[in-house]
């Protein structure tokens, strides 16, 4: 079982650098708009996306994988809040050019043709919108065996430092960006413990599958073994 496969099956609403104590404190400081029109890429079971329609917002949620969209559209209903959530490709997004004010990205772009989902992210924004993106990074250099293990789990192609973050976004075309951090993973529990998902819905026979737990394992074993190796950046570009 992949990890976003294990995600899905738990809905995890969390699963992304910071978890939702991060996006909280993300909007906090930089407060976006009233009433934008967003699109969230990667929306998993749709915590974030809820969150910001109860705050006002139009959004929009996509996500590849169509478990997520189907838990995030039971999510929205529990939580009354008028989302459309919609299965697609971060590198190829639905949607015509300048559609959005606001493009938020939570440890997703990684997870798929990097160079070509920021080209679509800069493409469906407006000019003027921002683009939020939430990163995991390789921190500090590690060894050739540690960075194989730590892709190969994810399934991920590489580990992104932050020079290869500069250089991507140096290359895309926002006339405006910045990169905060790069900081360190708090434990999970930390989060958890702080904002617990109320919402969470979880496959009914997830607790009797072995193979979740080995996922859950392996995660648990790489987090606590070479934190010091890997942390996130947030991305902010506009167009």
């Amino acid at each position: 079982m992949k990890y976003l496969d294990m995600l899905a099956k738990l809905g995890i609403g969390n699963a992304h650098p910071g978890g939702f104590t991060a996006t909280l404190k993300q909007f906090e400081q930089y407060p976006l708009p009233i009433a934008s029109r967003i699109l969230e890429v990667g929306c998993g079971t749709g915590r974030t996306s809820c969150y910001l329609a109860a705050q006002g917002h139009d959004v929009i949620g996509i996500d590849i994988h169509p478990d997520m969209i189907s838990k995030a559209k039971m999510r929205a209903e529990k939580e009354n809040a008028s989302i459309q959530f919609l299965v697609g490709d971060a590198s190829s997004l639905p949607f015509p050019n300048e559609s959005f004010d606001v493009i938020l990205v939570e440890s997703v772009s990684i997870f798929t043709d990097t160079d070509k989902a920021f080209s679509e992210y800069y493409r469906v924004l407006r000019t003027g919108g921002k683009l939020f993106d939430r990163e995991m990074i390789q921190y500090k250099p590690m060894s050739t065996e540690i960075i194989q293990e730590i892709t190969t789990f994810y399934h991920v192609e590489k580990l992104w430092d932050l020079s290869d973050w500069s250089a991507l976004v140096n290359t895309i075309g926002f006339y405006h960006s910045q990169i905060d951090g790069p900081f360190l993973f708090p434990k999970s529990n930390e989060d958890l413990i702080e904002h617990p998902d109320h919402y969470q819905q979880m496959d009914v026979d997830s607790f009797l599958d072995h193979t979740i737990w080995e996922v859950i394992g392996k995660y648990n074993r790489i987090m606590d073994s070479y934190h010091q190796y890997i942390g996130f950046i947030l991305f902010i570009g506009t167009k």
